[in-house]
């Protein structure tokens, strides 16, 4: 038997760990130009790690944040659809694809026949994988995503904690003080809780040109899908210019949930008050381009 002061040992150990140390750095060097998964930049699946759980926070972190919003965000978002954290679930969850209009973006409990899997996944009908033009989400996300779906797309806010707010408007489109799209002819206004579309009438919402008229409005709808989302639609196009929203938190006619909590317009916390918010509308259109998630084209 050897001693434990034999030379040759020692050398033995002092080269198999000069062998494991070169092993080690020769697949990650000294970390430099990898991402935070430990992968070279480009390669498929690089990006944020995924986060353990499967929420819609989780979701929009990981992958609608990081990927989508260069493109779906602000007013030259594709057909609309905004990706951003204000705007996202009330788009997506319960929403007809425009691309495949038998599908929704979202189908709560079925990530299958969810378009939004479909186009990460590269398996949709029509157009590429998604992102487009970047390197495929990683696995890890695209489970998240499914995940997420599986459990029936929740919100990120559970029931108790929407109950515990006021019944508020939180992000619309175009947004304050946006300049919109020329061809603009609807507005669109995200809530916090389900809006009681019994109220959702012309004296209770309003759109005029600033210093004008009230434009003729064609419609005023809250979606049966999805009833915290509502959309005015006007009878033509809104002409280049300025123009207010208004939605009525006081009167008679006031705005209120489907639990009859009156909108709190002016963000006092308390029901009752009135929101406003201005917009422009440009001469013209920007060109027509692709969007970076849905596929779908403006």
């Amino acid at each position: 038997m050897a001693s434990r002061r034999d030379p040759r040992r020692r050398q033995a150990l002092r080269t198999g760990a000069l062998v494991l140390g070169t092993l080690l750095a020769g697949c990650a060097g000294d970390g430099k130009g990898l991402d935070v998964n430990g992968r070279p930049p480009g390669e498929s699946g690089a990006g944020l790690p995924p986060a353990t759980g499967a929420t819609f926070k989780a979701v929009q972190d990981n992958v609608l944040t990081p990927y989508c919003t260069g493109c779906h965000a602000g007013a030259s978002a594709p057909l609309g659809l905004r990706l951003d954290a204000g705007n996202s679930y009330a788009l997506l969850v319960n929403v007809n694809s425009v691309e495949v209009g038998s599908l929704k973006r979202v189908l709560p409990g079925d990530p299958g026949n969810s378009y939004l899997v479909q186009k990460i996944e590269g398996r949709a009908s029509v157009g590429a994988r998604m992102p487009l033009g970047g390197a495929a989400l990683s696995q890890a996300n695209i489970d998240l995503v499914r995940t997420w779906i599986a459990a029936g797309a929740p919100t990120a806010e559970g029931p108790g904690v929407v109950a515990s707010k006021a019944f508020a408007v939180t992000s619309t489109i175009p947004a304050a003080g946006e300049v919109a799209l020329a061809d603009t002819g609807s507005v669109t206004l995200v809530f916090n809780a389900g809006v009681d579309a019994a109220l959702a009438q012309s004296g209770t919402l309003e759109l005029a040109r600033v210093d004008g008229p009230a434009v003729a409005l064609a419609s005023i709808e809250v979606s049966a899908a999805n009833p915290t989302v509502l959309t005015l639609r006007s009878a033509v196009a809104l002409p280049a210019g300025d123009y207010l929203l208004t939605v009525r938190g006081t009167g008679a006619t006031a705005l209120a949930d489907q639990a009859a909590r009156r909108l709190d317009g002016d963000g006092d916390g308390q029901p009752g008050g009135d929101f406003s918010i201005g917009f422009s509308v440009a001469a013209q259109s920007p060109a027509a381009g692709v969007s970076s998630m849905s596929g779908e084209r403006k």
